[in-house]
């Protein structure tokens, strides 16, 4: 059976029905072991740097948490038992205008490709940023173009994600229906020429995924 949707980003974790996978990324995980616990406010751009906090076990004291979305806020409570706070526009932007105002310090746990803007805002609001360093994101230099062949939708998961793919092979997206998770990713594809026949503000990919499955 011909896969009809192809999810381009980090690997998911998770299999799919009618999607294949074309892992462009790589994600290394870092030591943070000599942390041993982490407090104060802690903020969470993905889960991914939950798990990297699980992989060095180090505690999660906090006095509030914050999440970017609801996906990692359940993997935050299923993992450590702590509850979320989730704004109501699950980006960047609408996580820190939740933290604007409401905080004056913060440990940002995410990856080495954290957008600058997002702590830039903060501090320019008067807010102390800790950022953690969590993950690594590079270039999964094994990754596989070909079942692209087979797909009607693509769907990027980041602006780094597509900037991969394109360089490698931009001809496999002739004819494809074209979706992007976040306003930014939509922004590069598009100004790479392509159109972008929708984007979804709130990254929760099961359900994106399960949307174009029955999309006609």
């Amino acid at each position: 059976m011909a896969h009809k949707i192809a999810y381009v980003g980090a690997p998911l974790g998770f299999e799919m029905e009618g999607v294949v996978q074309i892992p462009v990324l790589r994600i290394d995980y870092l030591d943070l072991s000599k942390m041993n616990n982490i407090g104060g406010v802690v903020v969470f751009t993905s889960k991914r740097g939950i798990i990297s906090l699980k992989k060095s076990n180090v505690s999660i004291r906090c006095d509030r948490a914050y999440c970017i979305g609801e996906q990692t806020s359940r993997y935050l409570k299923e993992t450590y038992s702590i509850d979320c706070i989730v704004p109501a526009v699950q980006t960047t932007e609408g996580l820190a205008e939740l933290l604007i105002g409401s905080e004056t310090s913060v440990n940002v746990v995410a990856s080495d490709q954290i957008d600058r803007k997002f702590i830039e805002r903060m501090e320019s609001r008067g807010i102390y940023v800790k950022y953690i360093v969590s993950y690594k994101i590079s270039e999964n230099k094994a990754a596989d173009y070909e079942p692209l062949r087979d797909s009607d939708k693509v769907l990027f998961g980041s602006s780094k994600s597509f900037e991969i793919l394109y360089r490698n092979g931009a001809s496999l997206l002739d004819g494809k229906e074209i979706y992007a998770i976040g306003k930014p990713t939509e922004e590069t594809i598009m100004r790479h020429g392509y159109g972008v026949a929708e984007s979804f503000e709130t990254p929760n990919i099961r359900a994106i995924l399960s949307k174009l499955i029955t999309k006609r």
